[in-house]
């Protein structure tokens, strides 16, 4: 039996960055079909001229996705290439969605969107990863008072950051100020400098990418598990804050997960919604504890395989503290919870 769990998270970089990229890209097929099906219903009552030309257009544009198939299919291979060096290559494969048995223009418009939005999301990944693990030994050379040697080296560790942007200043005056030093171990301390600099700001943009892949990937396992789930803003685990889910059937019952960014902890508490000045208590409360108890080896279980270990360091058994009791107006609404919330003792949890 569990009250109150405090976790400590420990997201695997690569691992998650991979499965938040896999869920941004069903996403955003997801969103492109149902546009599709909204512009279809829209158009239903055409004519018949109307549905002809459409026939004779959707026939050309077979070849045209078919075309779109193979380069989508091509370019993915280049990114299984990639992931190779990386140790990636199995991970990437795993993602690829199935090919579609037949030919059917809705069903290859899908394969190939699919396939190039994971495209999209995984190769920024890749690329990143590439430079992070790009071959450090061999970018200080030997002979720093060559012209050349040293804007190769200053070429070589901004095109490891050029991805994420603009350069930042202090990066951009370390490359002009160890280009202009003269050869000797001032020359030898800025270069090191600038690595370091550059590792930093690898360091960082990851540190920040691998956070918002940790909420986006604890949003949608959340959901795959079946839970209604709060929208979980991006900053979650950049600047910590509170978030709520539940499942249909649990009435007034909602589970509270806290982050806190400093600590890398997240904190899940069964709360209560109740009518504003209520403090009533029931033996409900325990039975709702018992029931998360119940279910969150199951959460734990899904973000591992996602890449989110989580580490319990802090469980108080069911009762051992009281329910929070929540103002209802203070907490999200979702779709079903006026339905599920109970009717039969409206007196009870009026009464403390």
């Amino acid at each position: 039996m569990s009250g109150p769990t405090t976790v400590v998270v420990t997201p695997g970089s690569i691992t998650v960055l991979l499965a938040a990229a896999a869920i941004e890209a069903l996403r955003s097929v997801r969103d492109a079909a149902r546009d599709a099906e909204r512009l279809a219903q829209a158009h239903a009552e055409q004519t018949q001229a109307r549905r002809e030309v459409q026939e004779n257009a959707l026939r050309q544009g077979v070849q045209a996705l078919q075309a779109a198939t193979a380069a989508a299919q091509a370019r993915f291979a280049s990114l299984l290439a990639l992931a190779g060096p990386l140790g990636m290559a199995e991970q990437v494969e795993a993602m690829r969605p199935a090919a579609p048995e037949f030919a059917e223009s809705d069903q290859l418009a899908a394969y190939a969107a699919g396939l190039t939005a994971l495209a999209d999301k995984v190769g920024a990944v890749l690329l990143a990863e590439a430079a992070r693990q790009k071959d450090k030994m061999a970018e200080l050379p030997a002979d720093l008072a060559l012209p050349a040697a040293r804007k190769g080296l200053v070429q070589r560790q901004l095109e490891r950051i050029a991805p994420l942007g603009a350069i930042p200043q202090n990066i951009h005056d370390l490359a002009r100020e160890f280009e202009a030093a003269l050869p000797g171990e001032r020359a030898e301390l800025l270069a090191n400098e600038l690595r370091h600099a550059v590792q930093m700001r690898l360091a960082a943009a990851e540190r920040e990418q691998v956070q918002v892949a940790t909420a986006l990937v604890i949003e949608q396992t959340l959901k795959d598990l079946g839970y209604q789930v709060e929208e979980i803003p991006q900053t979650l685990f950049v600047a910590g804050g509170v978030v709520h889910f539940r499942r249909a059937g649990w009435g007034d019952y909602l589970v509270r997960l806290r982050a806190d960014a400093a600590a890398s902890t997240i904190n899940f508490n069964v709360i209560r919604a109740v009518e504003a000045g209520s403090n009533e208590r029931t033996s409900l409360d325990h039975l709702a504890e018992d029931r998360w108890c119940a279910e969150f080896p199951a959460l734990l279980r899904a973000l591992e395989a996602r890449g989110i270990g989580l580490s319990v360091t802090r469980r108080l058994a069911a009762g051992e503290l009281p329910v929070q009791l929540v103002d209802r107006t203070r907490l999200p609404s979702f779709a079903d919870e006026q339905e599920d919330r109970p009717r039969a003792q409206p007196k009870a949890r009026e009464i403390k």
